[in-house]
């Protein structure tokens, strides 16, 4: 097998790899309901990002990003898909 040939291959492999990461960012593939059990904002200066940690209806615990964050509000959970097709993000939203 030449080389060419791999590194072909290879290309149109990541070419698809980068084209299924792009359609299905940020799709939405479970949803469930839980409880804030407290605040924190995570970042720099310029990029603070507030974030809630969760305990879900199973009783395992989350971190999840939350705008208006406070303790004790019913949230429900969304569980997306990150950028990288695989890898998976949570984000939760008051009722």
């Amino acid at each position: 097998m030449k080389l060419s040939t791999v590194l072909l291959g290879t290309l149109i492999m990541l070419v698809g790899y980068a084209l299924l990461c792009v359609q299905r960012q940020g799709e939405t593939l479970a949803m469930m309901s839980g409880v804030v059990e407290r605040c924190a904002v995570l970042g720099g200066a310029s990029d603070k990002l507030s974030h809630a940690t969760i305990k879900n209806d199973n009783g395992a615990y989350l971190i999840a990003k939350l705008q208006a964050c406070k303790p004790d509000t019913e949230v429900v959970i969304l569980v997306q898909r990150g950028a990288l097709y695989f890898n998976t993000v949570y984000a939760a939203q008051a009722r």
